[in-house]
């Protein structure tokens, strides 16, 4: 069997930590969309932290669940890399005049020591934006306010070393990496991060399992994973799992 499908855990929601926001629209088509499917079609990606998981990739799974009054969730349990990488995001129309407007931050067109932001143009260089104030709250603050003066419209995320080619008028955006200790630390003081900021590669990413919600919505955790084991071993069986070792494009 592939290695990977032995990852697959049902996780009770309450030991998931989230360090990201969520956007309300987002949230609301998914919501429907499982609920009118009834089932989890893929894992949330966690990492082992204490006796709790950080919740690498899901964030929007996770609060949908929680909004069904689902106890339990699908979870596939990686280690954590050593820091996340960042998303980046196209903007069409961003203007940097508005950092000027943000308080303590300065920007530059050298990364210097600890860069927070970087904004890339077509034919242009970067532009790094840093926060004097130092301090993870500083910086989740700033990051904050950065977001605000997004321009009205869809935030496409990217791989920033291969967002392609810009159109004219449009900016690229990637953040600087979080470790996950660092986003353990920023949940702990009462903060989250917003959404779509950091991203994690893990091994192996196993998609499509459509999960039964009445699987995840309470019970015996031990008797829940039995029914996993049960469920996974089923679709084996019955050669309804394949493996794609290329990478995949995904239309959500």
């Amino acid at each position: 069997m592939i290695s990977s499908l032995n990852d697959l855990r049902v996780v009770p929601l309450e030991r998931l930590i989230l360090h990201e926001a969520h956007d309300a629209d987002r949230l609301a088509r998914l919501r429907e969309r499982i609920r009118g499917e009834g089932v989890q079609r893929h894992p949330v990606i966690v990492a082992p932290h204490g006796g709790d998981y950080l919740v690498l990739d899901g964030a929007h799974r996770v609060q949908a669940l929680t909004e069904l009054g689902c106890r339990y969730a699908l979870a596939q349990v990686t280690e954590p890399p050593s820091r996340a990488e960042s998303w980046g995001h196209v903007l069409k129309g961003f203007r940097s005049e508005g950092l000027d407007r943000i308080e303590g931050l300065e920007v530059s067109e050298e990364p210097g020591d600890r860069w927070l932001a970087a904004v890339k143009r077509p034919g242009a260089g970067c532009e790094f934006i840093r926060v004097r104030e130092p301090g993870l709250q500083a910086e989740v603050r700033a990051l904050w306010d950065l977001q605000a003066l997004y321009p009205a419209g869809a935030v496409h995320r990217v791989d920033p070393e291969a967002s392609g080619d810009l159109g004219s008028g449009e900016a690229v955006i990637r953040y600087r990496p979080f470790t996950p200790e660092e986003l353990v630390e920023i949940v702990r003081s009462g903060d989250v991060l917003p959404a779509g900021i950091t991203r994690f590669r893990v091994r192996e990413r196993v998609l499509g399992v459509r999960f039964p919600l009445e699987k995840i919505a309470d019970g015996d955790p031990e008797a829940r994973n039995a029914e996993l084991r049960d469920f996974v071993r089923e679709r084996w069986e019955r050669n309804g799992i394949r493996y794609y070792g290329e990478p995949v494009v995904l239309f959500e």
